[in-house]
């Protein structure tokens, strides 16, 4: 379920202040529901999505398919040739990370990058991990952008997750790539990654507390 920006930008994530200058792309809620208690706080589900994201582009689906076709084109037009290199469009630092400040740094639990398919060790690169929220990032040839999750308290007390992309294209190139590949995101990307976050949300709570954690809407 998409969310509204202003409802994510209203929240109090860190990303909101260090991240002024990128587009919030997309806000999606994940099909999810918690205790927040146990093994199911948020460095519980955490876990559970980086997993489930590095291996999407390794299975055999649509959505494999799609990640095996960029990298094809990646080969052709020079998509990677700068991985995490080069400066955010418009600015000197090359990280979001240095606009942390030393508390930030300090209750930070980030460690380790996302592999999606066991390609290009670092890829995405973690900025931080706190206990409601977490930030990665991608620079490359096309794109500086950040996956952001986030966890929500529901009214009824259970706790769901949040998943925000923002990005700043990197020249006319960037546009016309994320122009390209924004139906094939909202239409495959995007719903496979709910199902495998969801999918594997549900094997991790039935190991301590039968089959829940899972909700339907």
């Amino acid at each position: 379920m998409m969310v509204s920006r202003e409802v994510h930008r209203a929240r109090p994530w860190r990303v909101n202040d260090i991240a002024g200058d990128f587009t919030l792309w997309d806000v999606w809620e994940l099909p999810i529901a918690a205790s927040n208690s146990g093994r199911e706080n948020f460095r519980s589900f955490h876990d559970v999505a980086m997993g489930a994201f590095a291996a999407m582009p390794g299975e055999r689906s649509l959505t494999g398919l799609l990640f095996a076709l960029r990298d094809r084109i990646a080969r052709v037009v020079p998509l990677d040739r700068h991985v995490n290199t080069l400066p955010i469009p418009g600015c000197r630092e090359t990280s979001v990370g240095d606009r942390l400040g030393p508390g930030d740094r300090e209750r930070s639990r980030a460690t380790g990058s996302v592999t999606p398919g066991g390609r290009s060790p670092g890829l995405f690169r973690p900025v931080y991990l706190f206990e409601d929220e977490s930030l990665h990032e991608l620079s490359n040839d096309t794109v500086h952008a950040l996956m952001h999750l986030g966890w929500v308290r529901r009214d009824d007390g259970s706790h769901t997750a949040t998943l925000a992309v923002y990005v700043i294209p990197r020249g006319l190139l960037g546009r016309a790539y994320l122009a390209m590949i924004w139906p094939f995101r909202h239409l495959v990307v995007y719903p496979a990654m709910m199902r495998a976050i969801a999918g594997r949300w549900r094997d991790h709570c039935r190991e301590r507390r039968g089959p829940v954690g899972e909700h339907n809407e």
